[in-house]
């Protein structure tokens, strides 16, 4: 495993080895669909249409969706990024049969030094709503990701907004919750927000709201294609 050092941030203490034992159960197959109104397999379908046998998942968490989506070849390019050591050691063993590549990297800064070139695809899987502050500070991550993409690579992934948050007594307690504790930092992202970051930077943008998860696809340009 390569290594940058980074302070911490309070949204990876959640992922402690227990926390990731109680992750999938809890949050997963419980929070998301009842409380967020995501069914997972809507998230690992989100996952099938885009990830390719070239791939880069940045905050891997427990790997539920990478696990299950089928990847498109028995022996891809996996490599799995993530600020957490706990998140990338649990993710790695669980897709064991794939062999990925483990680096221990914060996407607040430039992820470089990812041997073998760019990727086909490069996920965000619920990072977004874990930085703090608002979209227009977060988006800088899509910056952050330039080393790891090429014309043509697919970028993806979901995150909780605001959106829809007052539409349920449910989500009205445990969004607020989850801010107080810091475990996310979502009460200024919106889904507008969102797409605006994503289409200054990329083409073929496409946001979904469900329930109140943004499922957010783009691909990456050619420079010149942005200059038009």
């Amino acid at each position: 495993m390569l290594a940058t050092h980074s302070p911490p941030r309070h949204s990876i203490k959640a992922y402690s080895k227990l926390g990731l034992h109680v992750y999938d159960p809890l949050i997963v197959n419980l929070v998301a669909p009842r409380v967020w109104g995501c069914d997972p397999d809507i998230l690992i379908d989100h996952y099938r249409d885009h990830v390719t046998s070239n791939h880069a998942d940045i905050g891997v968490g427990t790997g539920f969706f990478l696990d299950r989506c089928g990847l498109p070849s028995a022996n891809p390019r996996l490599a799995l990024i993530d600020l957490q050591p706990n998140c990338l050691e649990h993710t790695a063993r669980r897709l064991s049969r794939y062999r990925p590549s483990t680096y221990l990297r914060d996407v607040l800064s430039p992820v470089d030094g990812i041997p073998g070139g760019p990727f086909d695809s490069v996920a965000l899987p619920g990072i977004l709503h874990c930085l703090a502050g608002d979209l227009t500070l977060k988006s800088r991550v899509f910056d952050n990701i330039a080393p790891l993409t090429r014309l043509g690579t697919k970028i993806f992934g979901y995150t909780l907004v605001y959106d829809g948050v007052s539409q349920s007594a449910s989500r009205r307690l445990v969004h607020p919750l989850l801010n107080r504790l810091r475990v996310i930092d979502n009460t200024h992202d919106r889904l507008e927000d969102l797409h605006h970051a994503l289409a200054t930077r990329f083409i073929d943008c496409n946001v979904e709201l469900v329930g109140c998860m943004a499922l957010f696809s783009a691909i990456a340009p050619s420079p010149a294609s942005l200059r038009q």
